[in-house]
């Protein structure tokens, strides 16, 4: 018997829940159509009634609208690397759409409380995700030391190594540099420690400085980061900014709240053992590499989509050379400036089926990868903030969120870039 009983497991198992969830459990009410109210659904009815507990009616959704059910198709085909022809193959409903209120009225005309009950869980969610400041390791090796006083001291250090070497060279300036030093020293720390990037500077400071002593070729700096004396004097750049007239402003702006990047050229053939440092020192659960998201262009969407419609390959490379070649050309800009595609489109060729699917897909991910340079490092436990994933190249967790959200929700990113002419 498959009705649910009172003492079946799943209704204990629900007793437990509405225990811990009280008044915040639902039951979810799914039909893909008006007519089907299947036999599951009598049991999620029971259940309910058993309990007390209220139901709300939900939708599958797994594409925006019902007149790209069969692109979408298409995207599902190119995922399991099949055919739209394959009988075998995992299809999508083609009511997992996102449907409209009125849609959702119909279907749902007999449970009104179960459609009031949507709205009532969606007026209970208030939470706005923000901005988080990153989460940095904690750098201090005294307790009585802060991280702006290790990175001032660290200055003040190179600084008293660049004037002695001022002072042999006879420089007939010398005081006049010597004062522009202390100048613009105790500027950029003021701004440095306004900022909280103090810490950030030493996480940078201490990698180079272990890779320059293990004789691992590292580049004297470039970018922004070139500006900074204080990344002069603590080792990570090798410019003199004051002899080159660089801008720390360029680097660091108070009125710009997000990290300034520093960046970092590493030994192509030694980078792996400056990412190896860093993950031993900093624990293999805070450090991470980044995701990256391949999505479809003009040209692959093309060929993608023919080769799922099963269109002759042929045919599926005249349309495609028919896409100029310009850089981030899109099918849109290409419809506009190919005639040929645009009879192509208004035909009822299995071409014009291609390009109306393509033009759907396009700008879809199609795969995942991993951001050449930029490693996260984190003071706690990654997945106490953010998903992360494994990959079977990878020898450390990879984020499951891309760049730009990672550094909004608190995570660090720095930039281990291998360059071969270091090596």
């Amino acid at each position: 018997n498959y009705l649910i009983k009172e003492d079946n497991l799943q209704s204990i198992f629900l007793k437990d829940l509405k225990n811990v969830f009280e008044e915040n459990i639902y039951l979810d009410l799914y039909r893909d159509n008006r007519l089907n109210k299947s036999l599951k659904e009598a049991n999620i009815l029971k259940l309910s009634y058993l309990h007390d507990i209220p139901l709300a009616c939900t939708n599958d959704i797994s594409f925006l609208s019902k007149d790209i059910y069969e692109a979408h198709d298409c995207l599902t085909c190119i995922n399991q690397s099949t055919v739209i022809t394959d009988e075998n193959r995992k299809k999508i409903n083609r009511e997992s759409y996102f449907k409209s209120s009125e849609e959702m009225y119909e279907l749902f005309y007999d449970r009104k409380e179960a459609i009031e009950n949507t709205v009532n869980i969606a007026t209970r969610c208030s939470f706005i995700l923000s901005d988080s400041e990153p989460k940095l390791p904690s750098i201090s090796i005294q307790k009585d030391l802060s991280e702006e006083d290790i990175l001032y001291e660290k200055a003040r250090t190179g600084l008293r190594k660049k004037i002695l070497i001022l002072n042999d060279c006879d420089n007939t300036n010398y005081n006049e540099i010597k004062n522009k030093y202390k100048e613009r020293l105790e500027y950029e720390l003021k701004v440095i420690s306004d900022m909280g990037y103090a810490g950030y500077f030493l996480i940078v400071s201490d990698f180079i400085t272990w890779a320059k002593e293990k004789g691992i070729p590292v580049g004297p700096g470039r970018g922004s980061g070139a500006g900074s004396i204080i990344l002069y004097l603590i080792g990570i750049t090798d410019i003199e900014p004051l002899r080159f007239n660089l801008f720390f402003e360029r680097f660091i702006n108070p009125e710009r709240m997000s990290y300034p990047d520093i960046d970092v050229d590493i030994c192509m053939d030694r980078r792996s053992e400056v990412i190896e440092y860093t993950l031993k020192k900093y624990g293999i659960d805070k450090v991470a590499q980044i995701i990256t998201f391949g999505t479809m262009k003009a040209k692959m969407a093309i060929k993608d989509v023919g080769r799922v419609l099963n269109v002759p390959l042929a045919k599926v490379n005249h349309l495609a050379k028919l896409v100029p070649e310009d850089l981030g050309i899109t099918l849109q800009k290409a419809i506009e400036l190919e005639p040929e595609l645009q009879k192509v489109l208004k035909s009822d060729l299995d071409e014009a089926r291609v390009l109306r699917f393509a033009q759907i897909l396009e700008g879809s991910i199609r795969n995942t990868g991993i951001h050449a340079a930029g490693l996260i490092i984190s003071g706690e436990p990654l997945t106490d903030h953010i998903p992360i994933c494994h990959t079977k190249d990878a020898k450390m967790p990879v984020t499951q969120y891309s760049m730009k959200p990672v550094e909004a929700v608190g995570m660090l990113k720095i930039d281990f870039l291998g360059l071969k002419t270091l090596t």
